[in-house]
Formats: C-alpha cells, sequence, structure tokens
C-alpha cells in the first residue's frame, strides 16, 4: 500500500514537472522573439559603451601625441656630448619613475623615453632596448610620436623648401595618383624676372665626371677644369685629381676615403678595387653617384653626432619626392648592389641593410630621370651609355640636383641651364620675361631644328612621356 502511495506521488511529481515543462515553452515560444530582442539590443548597448571608451582612449592617445610632439619640436636639445648624456639618463630615470606610478602616467612616461630618443646617437638600437624593458603599450605610444613626426614633417616640406632666397616654390601640377610619391610638381617663380636674370645658383647633392674623363683635365670633386699642377693622393684606387686641396679635403672627408682607400691586407683583390673597375671599365657615372650619394648620408650622419647640429630634413628628405623612372631589376644592377652592400658592410653598421635592391634601384631611377649633364666649352666626345638632362653638346658629367630637379620639360623653355664658373654648380637663368607665379621650364634635350616626332621620339625612350608643350601641341595642330 505505502509502495503504491509513494508511486502515485511520483507520478503527480512528474506530471506536474512536465506540465511546467510545457507551460514554460509555450511561454517562451510566444516571448522568444521579445526576449531575442532585449538581449541584442542589451548586446548592442554594451558593444557601443566598448566601443565609445576605446574611441575615447585613442582620442586621449592621438591629443597627447599631437602635443608632446609640438612641444618637442620647440624644444632645445643640448648639443654637448657630456650635456646629451646627462640629457638621457635624467629622460630616461624620469620616464621610469612615471612607469612605477601605474598605468595612468603611461603617456607622460612615453614623453620621457622619446625625448630620450632624440639625442640618443643610434636612435634604432635605443627602440629595440625600449622594447625589451618597458610596457608594450608604452612602445606603441612612442611609435605614434615617431610617426606623427614624420608626417608633420612631410606635409610641412614645401612650407620650408626651396629657401626663400631662391625665389622660387614648388607647387603641385596634377595629381596623377592618391600617392604623394606620385603628385607631379613644378617650379614656379616667387617674384617677376628679365630675361639674362639669374634666378638662382645650386651645388648639387652628387656629381660625377664621365669615368673616361676622370684622372684627367677636370677636378674629380667639383669637375673644374684643372689649371696648373693637379692635386691627387696616392692613398685613393680611383686616382682622382683635383683642381684644388678645398676639393681634395672635400672629396676625401665625404667619399673618397670611405669609398676608395683599401683597408684589406690580405693581398686579395678589393671591393674598392672592384668599385673602380666597374665604373672605369663600364665608363657608367650613376653607379659612382650612387656610391659617392650614400658615403654623402654617412657622413652627414657622423657630424651631426660630432656637432651636435643636425638639419632640419636630411638629403634622403630631399630626395624622396622627387620623380623617378622604373629601373627593372637585371644581372648589371644586382651586380652593382652586391659590391655596394658588401664595400659597406665592412665600414658602416646598418648600410647593408640600408642598401636594399628596391632603395637602389629607386635612386638609380630618379638620377636618370633628374641629372643635369654638366658642359664645358671644350669639345667632348658624348657619352651616349647614360642619359642627363642637357640642351649642351659637350657634356663632362652629372649633377644630381635638390631644386633644380623639379623644373619641367618644355621645347620652347623659359630659362636656360648655365654653369658659368666652369664646374658642377648650376645656374638658373631667365631666357624670356617671368611674371611672379609663373613655371620655370628648361629643356631635357636638345631641340635646335628637329621635327615634332623626332623630339617626342627621344623624350618617350629616355623619359618615358609624350611632351605636351605649347610648341609641341602647336607643331601636331598645324600638320
Amino acid at each position: 500500500m505505502e509502495l503504491k502511495k509513494s508511486v502515485l506521488i511520483g507520478i503527480g511529481v512528474l506530471g506536474a514537472i512536465g506540465i511546467g515543462y510545457v507551460v514554460y515553452w509555450d511561454y517562451m515560444r510566444h516571448n522568444n522573439k521579445e526576449f531575442r530582442n532585449k538581449w541584442k539590443r542589451g548586446r548592442k548597448k554594451s558593444a557601443k559603451r566598448r566601443k565609445a571608451a576605446v574611441e575615447v582612449a585613442k582620442d586621449r592617445i592621438t591629443n597627447f601625441v599631437k602635443k608632446a610632439v609640438d612641444e618637442v619640436s620647440k624644444e632645445s636639445f643640448p648639443t654637448d656630448v657630456t650635456a646629451k648624456e646627462k640629457y638621457f639618463m635624467d629622460q630616461v630615470s624620469n620616464g621610469e619613475t612615471l612607469l612605477a606610478e601605474g598605468k595612468e602616467r603611461h603617456l607622460d612616461a612615453a614623453l620621457c623615453f622619446y625625448k630620450a630618443l632624440k639625442v640618443y646617437p643610434n636612435p634604432v638600437e635605443l627602440i629595440m632596448i625600449y622594447q625589451k624593458t618597458i610596457p608594450e603599450a608604452v612602445v606603441n605610444v612612442i611609435y605614434e610620436m615617431m610617426s606623427f613626426e614624420v608626417k608633420k614633417k612631410k606635409a610641412e616640406y614645401f612650407e620650408n623648401f626651396p629657401p626663400r632666397d631662391m625665389n622660387v616654390r614648388v607647387e603641385k601640377i596634377s595629381e596623377s595618383s592618391s600617392s604623394d610619391d606620385h603628385i607631379r610638381r613644378g617650379l614656379f617663380a616667387t617674384k617677376d624676372f628679365w630675361p639674362g636674370d639669374v634666378i638662382f645658383d645650386e651645388q648639387p647633392i652628387a656629381s660625377a665626371l664621365d669615368p673616361d674623363l676622370e684622372t684627367g683635365d677636370y677636378c674629380s670633386y667639383c669637375l673644374k677644369e684643372l689649371s696648373g699642377d693637379p692635386i691627387n693622393d696616392d692613398t685613393d684606387l680611383f686616382e682622382a685629381v683635383y683642381c684644388s686641396k678645398t676639393c681634395h679635403e672635400k672629396a676625401m672627408s665625404e667619399y673618397a676615403t670611405l669609398l676608395f682607400t683599401n683597408r684589406d691586407k690580405t693581398g686579395k683583390e678589393s671591393k674598392e678595387s672592384q668599385l673602380v673597375h666597374l665604373v672605369k671599365s663600364g665608363n657608367v657615372k650613376y653607379p659612382l653617384m650612387i656610391a659617392r650619394f650614400l658615403a654623402k648620408m654617412v657622413h652627414e650622419e657622423t657630424q651631426k653626432v660630432i656637432t651636435g647640429e643636425e638639419e632640419e630634413y636630411s638629403t634622403w628628405d630631399h630626395i624622396e619626392r622627387l620623380p623617378l623612372l622604373n629601373v627593372p631589376p637585371n644581372d648589371k644592377e644586382t651586380n652593382e648592389i652586391k659590391l655596394l652592400r658588401e664595400l659597406f658592410a665592412a665600414k658602416v653598421p646598418g648600410m647593408e641593410e640600408f642598401i636594399s635592391e628596391e632603395r637602389y634601384l629607386m635612386l638609380k631611377g630618379k638620377l636618370m630621370y633628374n641629372s643635369f649633364g654638366i658642359s664645358t666649352t671644350r669639345e667632348i666626345r658624348e657619352n651616349t651609355q647614360e642619359m642627363v638632362r642637357t640642351s649642351e653638346s659637350s657634356v663632362i658629367g652629372a649633377g644630381f640636383y635638390r631644386v633644380a630637379s623639379y623644373m619641367v620639360h618644355s621645347c620652347d623653355p623659359n630659362i636656360m641651364i648655365n654653369f658659368p664658373n666652369r664646374n658642377n654648380v648650376i645656374s638658373v637663368v631667365a631666357t624670356k620675361q617671368i611674371k611672379a607665379g609663373e613655371e620655370l621650364k628648361t629643356s631635357y634635350i636638345r631641340v635646335g631644328n628637329r621635327t615634332l616626332e623626332s623630339r617626342r621620339n627621344e623624350l618617350e625612350s629616355k623619359w618615358k612621356f609624350r611632351c605636351t608643350c605649347a610648341k609641341c601641341l602647336s607643331e601636331s595642330t598645324s600638320d
């Protein structure tokens, strides 16, 4: 009887539970949509709150970075070695103290570490130390500061360059690409000029004689015709000659000591000797100009450390915005890159990695597109192996210039290129009346009485553009 009673009670309980589940699922079936909507709305609100918090944090960091970089740009950093060391140690100590105070002081700590970076002789090395010793969030803020500074300098570049006393400014001609690297720019006068007026003179970034003229009648540094007894250096494998003691000293300090002084005592053919052979046997000046350019960059960085003085924009900053030709890699360029990497590797730590295939081909493309032929009054057999911008027939070498490179081509130019001192200093002279705001145009080729087709073919073959200057358009319409 008791068992029967227990069974009945159990069945009743199970029945009640079953009815309860039926009622529950019936309720959920009718109200599930509303339940899901409430749950989704809750999730969306939470996601919005998280997103808003992230955006607030990003805005806080962005605003801090902008303010900090502006503050640092106005600060005068010490130039004396001892003072630099003290400043560096003070900033690192302050940063570590702020880190110890917690996350709320991380931004202030990042600023201290960033300031320390500004006086450290090897910034890349210090960044690597930071990555291993300070929190990742702080390192990321330092990266943000570095990135913002680069963008700020890039945006302000043409506000500061060219210098105002050069009487010109660089302006956009057209935007053929969304990339700043492919915006076409030209050079415009900032005042009125009359025919015969010198608009500006300019020293080259790098220059070189045609190699078959080296050790002959021209200075290897300034390209001036020699008079009197030339100056040479027995330790120089390139066997260059110079017009003066000044040119000799400049060449040795800027590039010759690094490139052409053999430090290999094993008796094997040195990399320096191989560079000499490459240049002279092939009669190619652009590999030589690139080697000199890279060595000059090393010289500039060394001078910064020695003097504590730093130009606002480096040589590399100046060439980054210049147009270039696309130079496809081939065995010739591969050998040039390999040789320069090996030559620099033994002398300048980090340069081997810097001389990548992409960077070398880019630099060569810029030299090929922008270099001007340096002319002489003497009759010289033309070197047709490497192109230069020139309207003259007697060309002894090439020069690569920061400002003059921005001048575009016209078959009816309003300026002419002179070398009045018979060296590598370029002089831009007006041939027509030029009003303030008018673009300066030069000729990349010898025009003379050549036909439209002949001119256009040479420009397309060498500089890869079809000339649409006023003269060409007028002649094409009349045909």
